[in-house]
């Protein structure tokens, strides 16, 4: 796996790596062929208030309008890249990523961000630039 970040990345998805994408950046694609429903990792960090400060975590989840799962070490997931016909999908309880379908080994692993529960007032706001 190709180390972009000066930071440890945290190898929490299966099948995986960062690589240049041609959406944005750095990319995370499929090692392996996927399987459609296959779950790829398990989510997990700490709850918190959207109104809380967390100057501290480098990657973060919308669990509903009110409340975030937020993480303070970047992993591999903060490198899908967006897309409104995404190949990947967040379930909840627990929170995990699963595959829409079937992927190809080599193709770009995407979600479509507008999925998470975010509130208004982010999707309107500072939001609207990633959606």
């Amino acid at each position: 796996m190709m180390q972009p970040s000066a930071y440890p990345i945290v190898d929490n998805l299966l099948f995986s790596e960062i690589r240049p994408s041609t959406i944005h950046g750095d990319g995370l694609f499929a090692t392996n062929s996927i399987n459609a429903n296959s779950i790829l990792g398990i989510l997990d960090g700490q709850l918190v208030p959207w109104d809380e400060q967390f100057s501290t975590a480098f990657e973060w989840n919308a669990i509903s309008e009110s409340q975030l799962l937020i993480r303070p070490l970047r992993s591999k997931y903060s490198y899908i890249n967006h897309s409104r016909t995404p190949n990947l999908q967040l379930e909840y309880h627990p929170l995990r990523v699963t595959a829409l379908k079937d992927i190809k080994a080599g193709e770009e692993l995407t979600l479509d961000y507008r999925k998470e529960p975010l509130p208004k007032t982010y999707q309107q706001g500072h939001g609207s630039g990633y959606l």
